[in-house]
């Protein structure tokens, strides 16, 4: 008796439609945030970015090395037996080396720091970036959804009013030319199912390949949020974006290279100190030694002077591109900031248009079966209704992807 009832519970579970998980904005940007190659790729960039800096730091930091040398010499003819003349010479030391000024090396380890801060900005941009992409994709999902759920209430109002109208054209109250035009409408919501059907599946993917979570359920409000705020303090959130502040850490990062490239006109001074352990010739019984190298740069064919001008035009560069990053920025925050205001109050006019259109369609259905309307004035109220219903659904979707759209743009993460 277990073993029936354990079968009969299994194939009802097997056969039973799955439910769509519901799933919330900030779980959709959650499981993007792990999922998505970009967040990964400038983590790895960070680590990157931070060898880079340790090798910089190198670079000013002593170096030790164990140094050995073994030179067997062909006695000249003449020499005879010459006793300071060695043919077989040898030996084995302790090295330290110190670079006392290298051209720009202290610059250079300032300039991986700041690429390192850069890496982190990037990174929160990426993440940003990840954030917009995915509220576009959640809230399309949304609308679509909607947008399948109403054609079909559509296809399924068009299927009942075939039947109703063949059922009255067999008994002769209504005409056969009704009954064509109704089986037309049936024929255009089937078409306009499958259409919506193809655009779901698109943004069911599209999702998908954001998050890794197929079949979701949206979780959202038919009520779109009051702004918390005026333009003008949106604008000031601007200061703080990901972006801005690393295309401002560009400008920096471009003026530390200067600093570099002009370090090639400076003189290296190094230390080196020698222990020896053992060794040949008359300083066999010397143990160590210390001395200092100085290179002067004289001439270099311009390479160094080359080098500077181009990095004053690379921070050039980085300066006009921070400034039109922040112009695009107060532009599309702008932007966005009154068509979300405009959508509010579109939204308001619609939601009267649907309730209108959809008690005139009861009414001229009602109405129908007392002659008092034609079959077409049902067809035109209910085409109406659904048309409505359906800019009405995809409206608070985007109004929803606008608002939080909007406060992305001012740099807010869930």
């Amino acid at each position: 008796m277990k073993i029936v009832v354990l079968l009969f519970i299994s194939s009802f579970t097997l056969f039973s439609p799955v439910t769509a998980a519901p799933i919330s904005l900030k779980e959709a940007f959650h499981a993007a945030r792990l999922n998505m190659e970009s967040i990964q790729r400038v983590e790895t960039q960070i680590k990157q970015t931070e060898e880079l800096k340790n090798r910089a730091r190198a670079s000013i930091l002593p170096t030790l090395a164990g140094v050995g040398s073994y030179t067997k010499i062909d006695p000249p003819a003449s020499a005879g037996q010459n006793p300071f003349l060695l043919t077989r010479q040898y030996s084995a030391a302790l090295r330290l080396s110190q670079p006392l000024l290298r051209g720009g090396s202290v610059s250079a380890l300032k300039l991986a720091e700041d690429n390192l801060l850069l890496s982190r900005y990037q990174r929160d941009a990426t993440e940003l970036n990840l954030y917009q992409l995915v509220i576009s994709a959640y809230y399309n999902l949304y609308a679509y959804q909607r947008d399948v759920q109403n054609v079909d209430a559509l296809l399924k109002f068009s299927k009942e009013r075939v039947k109703e109208i063949r059922e009255r054209t067999i008994i002769g109250r209504s005409r056969k030319g009704e009954l064509v035009e109704a089986q037309a409408q049936l024929h255009k919501a089937e078409s306009q199912f499958q259409d919506s059907r193809m655009r779901l599946f698109e943004a069911q993917k599209t999702f998908e390949f954001y998050t890794n979570v197929s079949s979701p359920e949206p979780v959202v409000s038919s009520e779109l949020p009051e702004i918390s705020g005026t333009l003008q303090s949106y604008l000031l959130k601007l200061t703080d974006r990901p972006d801005l502040l690393a295309a401002r850490q560009e400008s920096r990062v471009a003026d530390r290279q200067i600093e570099v490239a002009r370090g090639g006109h400076y003189p290296q001074v190094d230390l080196t100190s020698n222990y020896f352990f053992d060794r040949t010739g008359i300083l066999s019984s010397s143990e160590w030694d210390v001395g200092v190298a100085v290179s002067i740069p004289l001439y270099q064919g311009g390479g160094v002077n080359a080098s500077v001008r181009e990095a004053v035009h690379g921070k050039r560069i980085a300066e006009l591109r921070s400034k039109e990053t922040q112009r695009i920025a107060e532009r599309e925050l702008s932007i966005n900031f009154q068509n979300f205001l405009q959508l509010r109050e579109q939204l308001k006019a619609l939601k009267q248009a649907l309730q209108k259109s959809e008690e005139a369609y009861k009414l001229n259905k009602r109405d129908y079966q007392f002659g008092l309307v034609t079959n077409l004035d049902v067809l035109q109220s209910l085409n109406m209704f659904i048309e409505t219903k359906r800019s009405h659904d995809t409206l608070v979707a985007m109004g929803l992807l606008n608002y939080n759209n909007l406060e992305a743009l001012s740099g807010s993460l869930p």
